[in-house]
Order: C-alpha cells, then sequence, then structure tokens
C-alpha cells in the first residue's frame, strides 16, 4: 500500500533536483489552463513547489497561488525558496480542502499527483467545491492501458521475472502498478463529479537521464520512498543495484531515454 511516511529531508532534495521533465509536463498543463494576472490557482500535490512559483508568475500582478501537499519535508523546501509574493504552501491532501472557501479559485492544477490519490471520487468533489463557476481543473497522469509499453515498466518487468524477486515482490504497494486509471475511467469520474469535459490528450513523453542510478534515484525520490518497497527488505539493496544497471544497459549517445505515455486533460464547473 503507498504510504505518505517514507519520505525524508533527502528524497525530497532528490526529487528537486531531478524532477526537471515533471516540471516541464506540469508548465504544459497549466498553460491548456490559461491562467493570468489576477487570478488564484490551487496547485494539489505541490512537492517542492517548482511549478506553484512558475504559476505565481503568471497570476502576477494581483493574483495568488496556494500549493498544497500531504509531504511535510517537501513543503519546507517549498517554502524555504518560496521568495515570490503572492504564493504560499501548506501541508494537506487533495481528499481534505476544507482550508478553503468554496468557489475561492480560478483553477486548479493536479500535476502528475492524480495516480497518488487515494480516494479520488472525494479529491474530486472537493476540486470543484473549491473551484468558482467556469473554474476550470487541468490533470496530468499515467494511463493505465498504456502503463506496460513505457521504458521504466519493461526494464523492471525484465528484472523481477528472475530469481530472486519473480516469487517475493508485491506490486500493490506501488501506485502507478495498483492504482493507476484507464482513459475511460478517468473521465468517467469527472463527469461523476459534476465536472465537465474541455481538453484530452494522451501524449508520448521522453525523459533523458546521465545514469542508470539516476533513474533509481528519480523514481525512488518522485514516489516518497515507496518504489523500493516493492521488494522485501533484505532483497532490496541487490534489486536497486540491478536495476541500475539494466537501466544503464539502455544507454544511448545522449544518456538513458526514458518513454511513457501520460493523459494530460483539462475540465470545468459548470458555469
Amino acid at each position: 500500500m503507498t504510504t505518505f511516511t517514507n519520505d525524508s529531508p533527502n528524497l525530497a532534495a532528490t526529487y528537486d533536483r531531478l524532477s526537471n521533465s515533471q516540471f516541464e509536463s506540469g508548465k504544459r498543463l497549466v498553460e491548456r489552463l490559461a491562467v493570468g494576472p489576477g487570478q488564484r490557482v490551487l496547485d494539489v500535490g505541490c512537492g517542492t513547489g517548482r511549478l506553484a512559483r512558475w504559476i505565481a508568475e503568471r497570476v502576477s500582478p494581483g493574483g495568488a497561488v496556494v500549493g498544497v501537499d500531504p509531504l511535510p519535508e517537501r513543503v519546507a523546501i517549498a517554502r524555504e525558496h518560496a521568495g515570490a509574493a503572492g504564493v504560499t504552501f501548506e501541508t494537506g491532501q487533495a481528499e481534505d480542502l476544507g482550508a478553503f472557501d468554496a468557489a475561492s479559485f480560478d483553477a486548479v492544477s493536479m500535476s502528475a499527483v492524480f495516480h497518488w490519490i487515494q480516494d479520488r471520487r472525494t479529491a474530486l468533489a472537493e476540486v470543484r467545491r473549491v473551484l468558482r463557476p467556469g473554474g476550470r481543473l487541468g490533470v496530468t497522469t499515467l494511463p493505465r492501458e498504456l502503463t506496460h509499453a513505457g521504458t521504466a515498466a519493461q526494464v523492471i518487468a525484465g528484472v523481477l521475472s528472475a530469481a530472486p524477486y519473480a516469487a517475493r515482490v508485491d506490486l500493490s504497494g506501488f501506485a502507478i502498478a495498483s492504482r493507476g486509471l484507464t482513459t475511460t475511467e478517468l473521465v468517467t469520474l469527472l463527469v461523476d463529479a459534476g465536472l465537465e469535459l474541455a481538453e484530452l490528450h494522451v501524449m508520448r513523453r521522453e525523459r533523458t537521464h546521465a545514469s542508470g542510478e539516476e533513474v533509481v534515484d528519480f523514481m525512488e525520490a518522485s514516489s516518497f520512498g515507496n518504489f523500493l518497497g516493492i521488494a522485501p527488505e533484505d532483497a532490496r539493496p541487490a534489486f536497486r543495484a540491478e536495476l541500475a544497471a539494466a537501466f544503464e544497459a539502455c544507454r544511448g549517445p545522449d544518456g538513458i531515454a526514458m518513454r511513457d505515455w501520460g493523459t494530460l486533460l483539462i475540465a470545468q464547473r459548470p458555469a
């Protein structure tokens, strides 16, 4: 089961250092939300705050951004680097946005976070509540029907199919494998929440890492300490080393290219 208790200051700092690909993906999402000066934006699952700070520049002057994340170590980094006026960060979860008034935001961003949320129906109900009529929600996540087509899934499957992992690994601990939604399921949840679908895109993505070790570092940091937990504790050092070697074997002239597919959607609270 995915937990928020495995995070650490080191993992949070590693994520902040290696999260360029997710930052760029988040910027593309916010561009589709078309936020502008004077607007209020809620960034759910803000992590270390890079995207929220970028949004704050787009809604200036007169706008405001609030970033919310359940991981205190990441919120601490976000606050440390907040800098610009008009951006604040709070510890909290998508399922409980009770700190915010109804109809108090023009847009809500959920970049690379939806597959980690435990109670998605409650989270979407909360998003709808805090959005003003006509306000927009942006989501990027992983389409479950394409999970196994990506580089990471193929490499990991190759390692896990061999001894000693084949009979000892519990994939239920990894949200992307166990809790990802198909595109149809995602759209159904939105409609059930009373939101109108405005845009839906499924796109191939690519990020490049300098080494196999860096790939594993990113996967562990972006899963806030849950990824390596799919293996028994006594097997994790060997599992990590074999994964790093397997990713290293994928090296090309420009580094290790990691390809996958992502879903980007924009929904709107009816006016």
